[in-house]
């Protein structure tokens, strides 16, 4: 979901964004479920100036928005988008045993009909082209056209010998701008374009050259959520800061940052909260010009996991000088009123355990084994992990008292994070060991990771939403697999 706006000097373009995994809408069940939660937070984010929602369509998907919400939407006077990842959609994969010639060339040498297109073929160009131009026909009120690349790092473009040449920012903008040509010729003609910038596209190549209705959507994802943007110290972020500059000169300052706070998948379905982070990242932003900026979501469980931080993030695309302390009270005091000052105490808790865990950059589940000071990473995770258990005890104490679902409920997203920080740390500590021992010390490792699920499966249904109820379990055997083989002998 995207929410924007358009006074100044708030942002004015702000979006929550639910990635569509979480939708579950070939089950009714799930979907009525799904749809519940959002009825619920597009009055939420009309309240605080959202003004766009976007539906961030995936290549293993059947839908491009939801109908369903569109009346909800128009009434809270908030705009829609559409696209995502839809490259791969735009050009049916079904057309490769036919024409493998509009498919790309892989890293060994042979076309595929996975990663995005031969740019060198015009006639894959004109498919891609078309497939745009009839989304905006079937959907006019679309305000803002997303064209995303294959969600994979390093090969989804083409390496033919005629696109090998092109950097995949100039293979990407070479589909890009193909579509803003047509559609400045059609009804359509005012709609801008995105040219996502993310992973292989994340650093800007001077010869982009994008169209004037072309505009540039930054997508830093594995940069440092312990630091700000802006902060010289860390070891992580200057060289994601400057690529943002240097988009913005390439473009013009057409541009919009797309950023995680609440990004279940990155943070591993631990609860954190970042809002000095935040704060200080939308000051970065708009002393930048920066004036649109989006935050994404994954339903109900993005709301139990980072209540902080999307308060946060709507208060800071207000005016991003908003005390982030009191929105640690404040989220407390609505949430909880019955007992706001112990999980204020737990809210600060998990913010000071966020600033430990993040700490480098990344996502939480892909561990660095090749840190230069494993130590010095272990001790702060388990430092993390004892102030997560001063947050559960937090709430310990105020359960009774509290006579809700939700106190238990972020109880066991803490007691989840508290068991899997502990499992994180021991898989570090097990790399350094040697034979058996290690092979034994990072199956257990492995072990408690996976093992700590099991908190969150006892929350509440619409509390943990379809992502906390199915979409965690397959991701997580996702993760577990890739903790062995990163490990190398832990092999199944």
């Amino acid at each position: 979901m995207t929410g924007k706006t358009t006074s100044s000097p708030a942002f004015t373009r702000r979006a929550f964004v639910s990635d569509i995994m979480t939708w579950q809408y070939e089950k009714p069940d799930r979907f009525a479920l799904h749809l519940a939660h959002d009825r619920e937070f597009i009055p939420w984010m009309a309240a605080r100036g959202i003004n766009a929602f976007s539906y961030i369509r995936h290549e293993r998907d059947s839908r491009l928005k939801i109908d369903e919400l569109l009346p909800l939407l128009n009434e809270h006077g908030i705009a829609s988008e559409y696209g995502g990842h839809v490259l791969p959609l735009l050009l049916p994969r079904d057309r490769f045993a036919a024409n493998p010639e509009f498919f790309p060339v892989g890293a060994a040498g042979q076309r595929n009909p996975r990663g995005n297109l031969c740019v060198a073929n015009d006639a894959a160009i004109a498919l891609v082209r078309d497939g745009a131009l009839r989304y905006m026909r079937e959907n006019p009120e679309c305000s803002l056209l997303h064209v995303w690349g294959a969600d994979v790092r390093d090969g989804a473009w083409c390496r033919c010998g005629d696109c090998a040449p092109l950097s995949p920012q100039r293979q990407y903008m070479a589909v890009v701008n193909a579509i803003a040509a047509a559609l400045a010729e059609g009804s359509a003609a005012a709609t801008p374009v995105v040219y996502l910038a993310y992973h292989d596209t994340l650093d800007p190549v001077p010869e982009l050259d994008p169209r004037p209705t072309v505009s540039f959507e930054w997508a830093p994802r594995e940069r440092c959520y312990s630091h700000a943007i802006d902060d010289p110290a860390c070891t992580v972020n200057p060289r994601y800061f400057d690529s943002l500059k240097r988009y913005i000169d390439l473009f013009d300052g057409r541009g919009h940052v797309f950023e995680y706070y609440a990004d279940a998948i990155l943070f591993g379905g631990l609860g954190f909260a970042t809002p000095a982070i935040i704060a200080r990242d939308l000051r970065a932003y708009r002393a930048l010009g920066i004036t649109s900026v989006s935050c994404l979501t994954f339903g109900a469980f993005s709301v139990l996991a980072y209540p902080v931080n999307l308060e946060a993030f709507a208060r800071a695309t207000q005016s991003p000088d908003f005390d982030p302390d009191a929105t640690l009270a404040d989220v407390a005091a609505q949430r909880h009123p019955r007992c706001a000052p112990a999980m204020t105490a737990a809210y600060r808790a998990i913010a000071r355990a966020s600033s430990l865990i993040l700490e480098g950059g990344g996502e939480v589940m892909r561990p660095s084994l090749n840190s230069p000071a494993p130590s010095a990473r272990i001790r702060e995770l388990r430092a993390a992990r004892d102030i997560l258990d001063d947050a559960r005890a937090a709430a310990d104490m105020v359960l009774d008292d509290a006579r809700d679902d939700l106190t238990p409920a972020e109880r066991a997203i803490w007691q989840y994070g508290r068991e899997v920080v502990q499992g994180i740390a021991d898989y570090i500590e097990a790399a350094g060991l040697a034979g058996d021992e290690r092979r034994r010390a990072g199956e257990a490792a492995v072990g408690r990771i996976g093992d700590a699920i099991t908190h969150v499966r006892g929350i509440d249904l619409a509390l943990k939403g379809t992502w906390g109820a199915y979409d965690l379990e397959s991701v997580r055997d996702i993760w577990l697999s890739a903790l062995r083989r990163r490990f190398g002998d832990l092999q199944r």
